[in-house]
């Protein structure tokens, strides 16, 4: 934590901010260590300060590292005029303008009247794209609990079973494997439905015939896996046989590329090209994949328009699909962890068709 922070001292230096209020609390939490629901820092070039309430004073205690814990009111933007930090004419305050509402800007002019309200994007972020030794240890175990859970379920997937039964089964037992809670909803999506690709469980029963896109991650100490596998209940027909090939051909093409240096733009092309030449372009309309770690879609985004170069250190998914309108659909997806030879897949559960 001490680095991180260091870290965003060094930025605000750079940028010439007096002081920095961090309020997402995926950030709060890579800064600080906190857990809970209702906390921020303020931090500047020579301090940095956790706010919380009541509730939270003997967690905040046990978990904030490097900064010195103030209880303030519930709403935590009312302390703010009572920190010394604050108190002078023209300072010249950083805020996260991604993770503030206008009604909360028009609230903080109103409490801080003296203060220059600078709008910065992504300073955090710059610290968090790429994972350390832990955050990839953390990420790489969630992972092997949701691949465990995986194989586990596959024996439950038949005809007559509802969606909503087995995301409630694999709920169930990321958390017996020590997931905590994780950051989305299971997508199960069968038949018709697996054209959609944010397909959450439904009271649809599983059919033989169905495509089954199962879309989940187990989250271990904050940090999400990230998980898509689309198997077969019965025989597969020609035509899903083709659609589930030219899927993992992109999925697979793609992975071999990844590399440190490649732009995000140039590894979605690859994918995309296999699946236009397939004839099956407008059937693929989202990004390639997106970062994981404190966040499930967290930056660098994989899509046709970022020309972000890659780095080491960064885990994507890398997740390419084909949703065909009262048909179905398949994506295949896996969590990579980008070296500086190469990349190291952390989800293994089976890539080819099952036929179940």
């Amino acid at each position: 934590m001490k680095n991180r922070i260091k870290g965003i001292q060094k930025i605000l230096k750079d940028e010439n901010l007096d002081v920095f209020l961090i309020t997402s609390l995926p950030h709060v939490r890579y800064l600080s260590g906190y857990t809970g629901s209702n906390g921020m820092m303020l931090i500047s070039p020579h301090y940095s300060t956790f706010l919380t309430d009541f509730r939270y004073q003997q967690q905040s205690k046990e978990q904030v590292k490097f900064s010195k814990v103030t209880m303030v009111q519930r709403d935590l933007l009312s302390g703010l005029p009572d920190l010394p930090g604050l108190k002078s004419k023209r300072i010249k305050l950083g805020f996260e303008s991604e993770h503030i509402s206008y009604k909360v800007f028009q609230k903080l002019q109103d409490l801080l009247p003296d203060c220059l309200l600078v709008p910065v994007d992504k300073i955090v972020d710059t610290l968090t794209i790429k994972k350390d030794l832990q955050e990839i240890e953390y990420i790489t175990k969630a992972a092997e609990i949701t691949d465990l859970v995986y194989s586990e379920i596959l024996g439950i997937i038949k005809p007559g079973v509802r969606e909503l039964d087995l995301a409630a089964e694999i709920e169930y037992r990321m958390k017996g494997f020590g997931s905590s809670t994780p950051y989305y909803e299971t997508i199960i999506a069968s038949g018709r439905r697996a054209a959609l690709p944010h397909g959450i469980a439904s009271n649809k029963r599983i059919q033989k015939g169905d495509f089954v896109t199962m879309d989940f991650g187990a989250v271990v100490e904050g940090y999400t896996a990230d998980l898509t596998r689309t198997v077969m209940v019965g025989k597969a027909s020609k035509k899903q046989k083709i659609v589930y090939s030219t899927v993992l051909k992109a999925q697979q093409h793609a992975t071999d590329k990844v590399r440190a240096g490649i732009k995000a733009c140039d590894l979605d092309k690859i994918a995309r090209d296999i699946i236009k030449k397939a004839g099956y372009s407008k059937y693929f309309g989202h990004g390639l994949g997106h970062g994981i770690g404190l966040l499930i879609h967290d930056n660098p985004a994989i899509n046709t328009t970022n020309q972000q170069v890659l780095e080491s250190g960064m885990v994507i998914t890398i997740e390419p699909g084909i949703y065909i309108p009262d048909w179905g659909g398949v994506r295949i997806e896996d969590d990579v962890l980008i070296t500086p030879k190469g990349y190291q897949v952390l989800t293994h559960s089976e890539r080819n068709l099952l036929e179940l």
